[in-house]
């Protein structure tokens, strides 16, 4: 796994060490989850697709 990094401001910041607390998940779990949930549905996503195999 790669690391990546990125400002955010303080607010934000807090409201995410918060829910990692409370939920006992690692931060970067949860901004995991959040980026995979916001490609998967985002409307204007060209360059984002999802693979349906389909059996006949």
């Amino acid at each position: 796994m790669r690391v990546v990094s990125f400002k955010v401001d303080e607010e934000l910041l807090d409201l995410l060490e918060e829910h990692a607390r409370r939920k006992g998940v690692p931060k970067s779990e949860i901004i995991r989850r959040a980026i995979r949930s916001y490609l998967i549905t985002v409307d204007d996503r060209p360059f984002v697709t999802r693979r349906i195999k389909i059996y006949s």
